[in-house]
């Protein structure tokens, strides 16, 4: 009865629309969300003034200020920047999201003294140098200029400037690239790069100042969350045991970041993501296409405005969760009482 209802649902968006929606997204887009993402946390006046490393840096297609106030001094927030790298204490982001490609980062919680020494030519590695039979032996971000306690400008994440608001607060500011021109990669590659930027500013945030990520009651309960949730996709294949085959494929994508990185959140979103893809075309056949538009922009709102998208997307999957087994027991609960109706009225 629930996946009948489902199926009007999604076969009522019409293919005709499709174009208008994408066209909306676009344009709502390129005006609003863009300008806010390129702009995040700075005021005017940071927007505007000449950063160290701007001369260095192209800004062919425009630049972004992104800042975040630290309620610490500029040396402790420093011994937190100048560790960061693969190889290091990790980027203080989505651990899960960058794990999905093997890249085997891994986010540390305390100032490590031997991850205090940084020069000109150093720089933060992005991936293991065994990445791929060697690919990754070259990513490596070089530092271009460095002011301990003050400046620190890199090749491709740009300038970092810590600016002392008082003794006990700093102004931490992100100068960098907008993004390429053409306005199908800005909306494929911006949200990307700003979305873990600014985990990365937001989970450096949390560690200077001393306080936890994320609370640990929240925690259990966006890990709930996943975990029923995969499960309920597994039974799902399960029950369509002539498509019991298609369970290999979201089995594989979880593959990579489970071996190579050793990341059970990265396993788990990898096997979700394609588990619940497949079941959809599967359960839905062509109409299931506007429930991923939607799904996934609802996703990616997540991840652009949770300040941690982990733990947001488990509480979603708890909340379905309970509305699913709510909506069970009603119906259950209802067929039960026109039973006993039946068996408790009188022959006519």
């Amino acid at each position: 009865m629930l996946r009948d209802k489902l199926t009007i649902i999604v076969k009522a968006v019409r293919l005709r629309y499709a174009i208008p929606f994408v066209l909306l997204l676009m344009v709502v887009y390129l005006t609003v969300v863009h300008p806010w993402m390129a702009n995040w946390g700075s005021n005017e006046v940071e927007q505007q003034m000449v950063l160290p490393g701007d001369e260095l840096i192209p800004h062919l297609n425009g630049k972004s200020t992104l800042a975040i106030t630290i309620n610490v001094a500029p040396d402790v927030v420093w011994k937190w920047l100048v560790q960061v790298g693969q190889d290091r204490a990790g980027f203080y982001s989505y651990t899960w999201l960058e794990n999905l490609i093997g890249a085997n980062i891994h986010n540390t919680d305390e100032i490590r003294p031997e991850w205090q020494h940084l020069a000109v030519g150093d720089g933060w590695r992005l991936v293991p140098s065994n990445y791929l039979w060697g690919v990754g032996k070259d990513a490596v971000s070089p530092v271009l200029i460095i002011e301990p306690d003050h400046v620190l400008v890199l090749e491709m994440f740009g300038a970092h400037v810590l600016e002392p608001v008082d003794e006990h607060n700093t102004r931490l500011i992100v100068r960098g690239q907008s993004g390429p021109t053409n306005a199908l990669m800005v909306m494929l590659v911006d949200p990307i790069v700003f979305t873990m930027e600014r985990r990365m500013l937001l989970g450096l945030k949390a560690r200077a100042e001393g306080r936890p990520d994320v609370p640990v009651v929240l925690m259990v309960i966006a890990w709930f969350g996943w975990i029923t949730s995969g499960i309920a996709v597994a039974v799902l294949f399960l029950i369509e045991r002539h498509r019991l085959y298609w369970l290999i494929l979201p089995i594989t994508a979880s593959l990579p970041p489970l071996v190579m990185s050793h990341d059970i959140q990265s396993g788990l979103a990898a096997f979700l993501a394609v588990g619940i893809t497949i079941l959809g075309f599967l359960f839905f056949g062509r109409s299931w296409w506007g429930c991923i538009l939607v799904i996934g922009s609802i996703v990616m709102l997540t991840l652009l405005l949770a300040p941690e998208a982990f733990t947001a997307i488990g509480f979603v999957f708890t909340l379905l969760l309970l509305v699913t087994v709510s909506m069970l027991v009603t119906v259950r609960i209802k067929a039960h009482g026109v039973v006993l109706h039946r068996l408790t009225t009188p022959n006519q």
